[in-house]
């Protein structure tokens, strides 16, 4: 009984900290364990799984945590009139959209033209 009184505990813990984050930060970090979820996926089809891979993209994925963090930050001080974090985050769940619609490709599953065109445009500008 006592196990369990801790683990709700900490999910209630876990929850109210999500639940309490901007809705970009929110979706980020759901767009990065997708994003993960999907390497993992195409790394598998491919058979292509490398650890050293997968550690470069999550120091990536912490990397961007830090900016986002940095952000906001950075609003508390500089009483900007806008919250850079969120800002941010929006750019990061932009770029993990991204990464997901070219696991998909890796994997050889279909993606739409249009689609493919749009990745390419954003390609260009983000690289």
């Amino acid at each position: 009984m006592k196990i369990r009184t801790y683990i709700e505990s900490a999910l209630g813990i876990v929850a109210g900290f999500f639940l309490g984050l901007h809705p970009l930060v929110q979706a980020l970090v759901a767009l990065m364990v997708l994003d993960i979820l999907s390497g993992l996926l195409a790394g598998y089809v491919t058979r292509s799984l490398d650890s050293a891979v997968s550690a470069r993209g999550m120091a990536k994925k912490a990397f961007a945590f830090l900016l986002v963090a940095a952000g906001y930050i950075v609003s508390g001080f500089a009483e900007l009139g806008i919250e850079l974090g969120p800002i941010i985050a929006g750019f990061y769940c932009a770029h993990e959209l991204l990464s997901i619609i070219e696991n998909a490709g890796r994997a050889e599953f279909p993606i739409p033209k249009m689609l493919l065109d749009a990745l390419a445009k954003l390609q260009k500008t983000f690289p």
